[in-house]
C-alpha cells in the first residue's frame, strides 16, 4: 500500500481548512467557491454514483444480502442518510440563530460532524475510492475543492472562533481519519455504507453553499468547471 501517496493526499486536503482564509480574502474568492461546487457536482454523478449503484448491486445479490437490513437499498439509504443529516444540522444552527449568531450548542455538533465527515473523506483515501495514481489525483482534486465549500460555510456562517481555532479541528480530523485507515479495515458491505453517507454529504453541502438566494452563487463558473470535471473523469476513467 502506498502510504506516502496518500499521506501526501491527506496532507494537501487538511491545508484548504488550514490556509483556506489566504484564498477567502482574494476578490475572486466567490467565484472558486461556485467553481468549487461544479467539481464536486461532477465528481458525486460522474464518480461516486455509478460506483454507489455497483455497490448496491452486490448487496442486492451477493452474500451480503442475508445480513443486511433493507438490502435492495442500503447503500442508497447511507446516501440518503448522509443527505439529511447535514441538512438536519443546517436547519436546526439556522433555526437556533440568536440575533446573528448561532446557538453555541448546535453549532459545536455541526462542527463535530464537519470533523466526523471530513475524516472519513481521508479514511477513504486508504480504502475504496482510488485505482491508481491518477484516481487518486482526481479524487484528492474533487475532495479539496469541496472542502473549500465547506471552509466557507463555515466561516459565513457567524462562527466567531472558526478562523481562530476550529479549523484546526478539522484539519487535524483529516489527518486523523488517514491514521484511522492505516490501522484498521472494515468489512465490505460497511465500506460501501460510508461511500453512499459521503456521497450525500458532499450533495447536501454542496446545494447549502451554492444555491440558496443570497450566497452569491456564480452559475457560469459553476456549470463550466462541472463539465469540464466530468470530461476528465471520463477520460480518465473510461
Amino acid at each position: 500500500m502506498p502510504y506516502p501517496y496518500t499521506l501526501a493526499a491527506a496532507l494537501v486536503l487538511a491545508s484548504i481548512y488550514v490556509f483556506g482564509h489566504k484564498l477567502r480574502a482574494t476578490s475572486h474568492h466567490r467565484r472558486w467557491v461556485s467553481v468549487a461546487a461544479g467539481v464536486s457536482v461532477a465528481w458525486v454523478f460522474v464518480d461516486l454514483l455509478p460506483e454507489i449503484s455497483e455497490n448496491q448491486a452486490k448487496f442486492s445479490t451477493g452474500p451480503h444480502r442475508a445480513m443486511a437490513l433493507f438490502p435492495e437499498q442500503a447503500v442508497y439509504l447511507a446516501a440518503m442518510l448522509g443527505f439529511m443529516i447535514f441538512y438536519a444540522f443546517e436547519y436546526i444552527v439556522v433555526a437556533s440563530d440568536e440575533n446573528g449568531e448561532p446557538n453555541r450548542v448546535y453549532s459545536a455538533f455541526r462542527i463535530m460532524a464537519f470533523a466526523t465527515y471530513s475524516g472519513l473523506i481521508a479514511y477513504l483515501l486508504i480504502h475504496n475510492t482510488w485505482k491508481d495514481g491518477p484516481t487518486l489525483v482526481l479524487y484528492t482534486l474533487a475532495m479539496s475543492f469541496h472542502f473549500l465549500l465547506v471552509d466557507h460555510s463555515l466561516f459565513s456562517e457567524h462562527y466567531g472562533s472558526y478562523e481562530s481555532r476550529l479549523r484546526w479541528v478539522l484539519a487535524l480530523s483529516v489527518l486523523v481519519g488517514w491514521f484511522i485507515g492505516i490501522l484498521t479495515s472494515i468489512p465490505e458491505q460497511w465500506m460501501a455504507r460510508i461511500v453512499g453517507f459521503v456521497s450525500g454529504g458532499v450533495l447536501m453541502n454542496t446545494v447549502v453553499v451554492e444555491l440558496p438566494e443570497g450566497r452569491g452563487g456564480r452559475f457560469w463558473p459553476f456549470a463550466i468547471a462541472a463539465a469540464v470535471y466530468s470530461a476528465i473523469l471520463i477520460i480518465v476513467l473510461g
